[in-house]
């Protein structure tokens, strides 16, 4: 049978396993903005021409990083990372 401990540590650590993905998911957009902005980049370097596309992708992407979303998300997933480190430390104790 599990203990009470054991089901409480699977479910902080699953907390956590969530809260980096919303900070994945968040990641992973301004990756594929900032991308798109590097391929746009290079075309523009092959066609010697200029547009404003690139600047617009990667404001959006400074933005979101800078954001108070990305902020919360990346303090939401460090807290719940600690508490699950600290949850599985305390299985050891008696």
């Amino acid at each position: 049978m599990v203990s009470r401990k054991m089901e409480h540590a699977a479910l902080v650590t699953r907390e956590a396993h969530l809260a980096l993905l919303d900070l994945k998911r968040l990641v992973d957009r301004a990756a594929q903005k900032t991308h798109a902005a590097e391929l746009e980049t290079v075309g523009q370097a092959v066609a010697s021409s200029h547009g404003e596309h690139v600047l617009i992708a990667l404001r959006t992407v400074a933005e979101t990083i800078g954001s108070a979303d990305f902020d919360t998300a990346l303090s939401q997933a460090r807290m719940k990372i600690d508490a699950a480190v600290a949850w599985h430390l305390r299985l050891d104790e008696p």
